[in-house]
């Protein structure tokens, strides 16, 4: 059985304070002869054993089982020598039997609980992996077009000035046709490295598709997006053995009623006049 044991999350205070209650509570129980069932009191030890095995997983329950059945049977045979009364007789097995139960739930509550929470970290990992496949694309690991479009669509929404910045790659075409898609994937992954390496809290890149990708500035002018346009040409002068690669950039500064499919429709246009003036250039529009 794989449990992952060890895990544990923090108990409500209040709840530590009912589980002291109920620990003492048959002590206290004890010193009234009214209560003629005091010595079933002590199953009241089965809550904090649920408790502490629920927040602690099995370790934990089976440390508080331990220590709670200890101060269970130490307190029972202590008063029996104070009293000088016989050791073992049918209360002292109803003890011991309290004693088992109370670990036994302890120990029962406690795999449960970490079974649980293995399920619970399974469920976990299936959400952040069908998250990372519904919102970054599987080769380069940058965001997709989908988690690109929310962004856009949320920082359109702000009102704060943006820029966006649409990039596509020249000679890709021929690294594919003369050396295969895998040189191909292999130089879309080294430009998703070097696209990485300019993120930060302003800036967003993503990859639309193809050799296509995007940069979101939130907060830049013209110049400022130009100026870091100027760099990526730089960082993205590759080569596949007699193939060059280079890009080719649009920018178009976020207008107050531009949509997310009419700014980029127009860092598309930009783009494409770049293609136009020769290639691995900058157009602003």
């Amino acid at each position: 059985m794989n449990l992952n044991v060890g895990v544990s999350r923090k108990i409500p205070v209040p709840l530590v304070l009912l589980c002291i209650f109920f620990a003492i509570l048959p002590d206290f129980l004890d010193d009234y002869e009214t209560f003629y069932i005091d010595d079933m009191a002590w199953f009241a030890l089965l809550f904090p054993c649920f408790i502490f095995s629920y927040y602690l997983g099995l370790y934990g329950g089976v440390f508080t089982g331990i220590i709670l059945n200890a101060y269970h049977l130490s307190w029972f045979f202590y008063e029996k020598k104070f009293h000088s009364e016989d050791m073992i007789d049918e209360s002292a097995a109803l003890h011991i039997g309290i004693s088992v139960i109370t670990l036994s739930c302890s120990i029962g509550v406690g795999v449960l609980t970490d079974k649980l929470q293995n399920k619970q970290l399974k469920i976990q990992e299936l959400n952040e992996r069908l998250m990372q496949m519904a919102l970054y694309d599987s080769l380069t690991g940058l965001p997709n077009r989908h988690y690109f479009l929310r962004k856009l669509e949320h920082s359109l929404r702000k009102k704060k000035q943006a820029c966006l910045m649409f990039i596509d790659l020249d000679g890709f075409k021929r690294v594919n046709d003369q050396y295969g898609h895998e040189a191909g994937d292999e130089v879309l992954i080294e430009v998703s490295r070097k696209l990485k390496e300019l993120e930060d809290e302003d800036v967003f890149v993503s990859r639309l598709g193809g050799d296509e990708f995007t940069v979101l500035l939130k907060g830049a002018n013209t110049h400022q997006a130009e100026a870091l346009a100027n760099r990526i040409l730089k960082l993205l002068q590759l080569s596949v053995n007699d193939c060059r690669v280079s890009a080719s950039i649009g920018i178009a500064v976020c207008q107050p009623d531009d949509t997310p499919a009419t700014i980029l429709k127009s860092a598309d246009s930009a783009m494409y006049n770049a293609k136009l003036a020769g290639k691995n250039a900058v157009y602003v529009v």
